[in-house]
Parts: structure tokens; C-alpha cells; sequence
């Protein structure tokens, strides 16, 4: 066959668009995977572990949650959150705060008490009064032994877990076996949202207090690490000149505008 009929033949062949990728809200992705068992409890909003500590969680968990504040929080409000939680970051270490270190309550709570974004909270609040006793007390081992001699279990905060917490449907059971497999799809869904590589997975990269993903969101890896440096060998006055420092310079800033991070809101199914 000749060169000029092959180029002819090419010719006719009809190229068919690509089909697009269905998209998912992230919010339904998340929803899907905190539905798994049925983590619906009788809690009446005491807010004892909220008055505590800003919970942890996983990136894509904390793309949900930054979405609505930014969508929906004014910039007063966006900006405390920038500046009280450098105040937390840098609230660190016990020899220099003793137990402040602990009490780093959560910012997402209205003048009522009441979370503002309870149907994104992350899993660690779904799950605070439903963990295995056996694990729940592993994890608060881990803190005994890190604080020894400084505190004793009973002065650690949120030591047991809620009595009033009780999961209205526990037909089935919450076992260790669930409560991994939960966390894992989390894993998963953050490698796809955040990139994260299986090392990364493996040694936490993505799973991080509130006020961490905020300040890592606006500052990024290198620059948390440059603080984490200066934090450890700064003096607490001079930390506390330094958060001051930081809130002057936001609040200038946010004067000009308020700064838009990258808002992750769906992903590919």
C-alpha cells in the first residue's frame, strides 16, 4: 500500500472525545466513609473534650473544614484563627508552659458553645466516648509515659472518655478492626487529595491538629520547620514576643485582604 493511501486512510479515522472523570464533593466522600458503622451517639453537647483540645485529623478531613470557614466565617473570625493558632504551635513544650501545653481549646466553637462545623468534624471528635476501652487506654498510656515524673495519670487531660457518650445503634459492635479500617480509608482519601506517598502515610505526614494544617496551609513545610527550630531554643518571653509579632503582621495583612488559600472542594470518584 502506498504512503499517500495510509495518509488518507489516517484521515477518516474519527477521534472520539474523552470521557470526562465523574466528580465527588469532598464532603460526600467523607460522609461515605464516616458512615461505614453507624457512629450516631447520645452526646449533649458538654463540650468536655472540645473546652480541651483542637482536635486532630486527617488532611483531607481538614480541606473539608477549611472550605466552610472560608466560605463562610467573616475576617475577623478567619484571622483569630491564624493567630491563635501560632499561639498554640508555639505552646509546646511543658518546661516552658507546663500544662497550658494541654489546654488549647477548640477554636471552631460559637459564643454558645456549639461547633460550627459539626457535620465536617473529623473522626477523632466522632469518635471520643466510643473507642475500645483497651485502645483508648493504650493511647493514654503513651501519654503517661511521655510526661513521667511531671504528671500523673489523673492530671492528664481527657484521660477516660466520656461517660454520657454512648453510641445510640450499637448493634454492631466497634471493634479495633473497624476503627483501623476507618482510619485507612482516610489514608487512602488523603493520598488522592493531598498527594501523600505511602512513607508519608506510614509516618503521619497527614494526620495533624487543626492549628498544625492551618499554619502549614499559609506557611508551608519549610517555614514550620524554621519555627519548630526557633521555638526550641527561644525563651517563653521571647515566644510570646514573637506570637505577638506575628499577630501585628497578619492583621496588616489581612487590612489589604484576606488571603484565599487553595480550596480543595471535590476530587475524581
Amino acid at each position: 500500500m502506498s504512503k499517500k493511501k495510509n495518509k488518507k486512510k489516517k484521515k477518516n479515522v474519527v477521534a472520539f472525545p474523552k470521557k470526562k472523570a465523574k466528580r465527588i464533593t469532598l464532603k460526600v466522600k467523607l460522609a461515605r466513609v464516616y458512615n461505614t458503622i453507624n457512629l450516631e451517639t447520645t452526646c449533649k453537647g458538654n463540650i468536655a473534650c472540645c473546652k480541651v483540645a483542637m482536635p486532630q485529623m486527617n488532611y483531607s478531613e481538614f480541606c473539608q473544614l477549611l472550605v466552610e470557614i472560608w466560605q463562610t466565617y467573616n475576617q475577623s473570625e478567619k484571622l483569630d484563627l491564624l493567630c491563635n493558632s501560632m499561639a498554640y504551635f508555639f505552646r509546646n513544650e511543658f518546661e516552658k508552659w507546663g500544662k497550658d501545653i494541654f489546654l488549647k481549646p477548640c477554636m471552631l466553637l460559637d459564643q454558645n458553645g456549639k461547633c460550627k462545623n459539626y457535620s465536617s468534624r473529623p473522626l477523632s471528635c466522632r469518635m471520643y466516648g466510643l473507642w475500645p476501652e483497651k485502645d483508648y487506654n493504650a493511647r493514654v498510656d503513651k501519654f503517661e509515659k511521655a510526661y513521667e515524673g511531671m504528671l500523673t495519670r489523673k492530671e492528664l487531660p481527657l484521660n477516660t472518655q466520656c461517660p454520657h457518650v454512648k453510641r445510640v445503634d450499637d448493634s454492631q459492635e466497634l471493634t479495633s478492626d473497624i476503627v483501623n479500617n476507618l482510619y485507612q480509608q482516610l489514608d487512602i482519601l488523603d493520598k488522592k487529595v493531598g498527594k501523600f506517598t505511602d512513607a508519608q502515610i506510614q509516618n503521619k505526614e497527614n494526620y495533624r491538629t487543626f492549628h498544625d494544617w492551618l499554619l502549614w496551609t499559609f506557611l508551608g513545610e519549610d517555614n514550620l520547620s524554621a519555627l519548630t527550630r526557633f521555638m526550641m531554643g527561644a525563651t517563653k518571653s521571647v515566644i510570646e514576643e514573637q506570637i505577638v509579632q506575628f499577630r501585628e503582621t497578619w492583621t496588616e495583612a489581612f487590612a489589604k485582604g484576606v488571603p484565599q488559600p487553595k480550596l480543595i472542594e471535590d476530587i475524581e470518584e
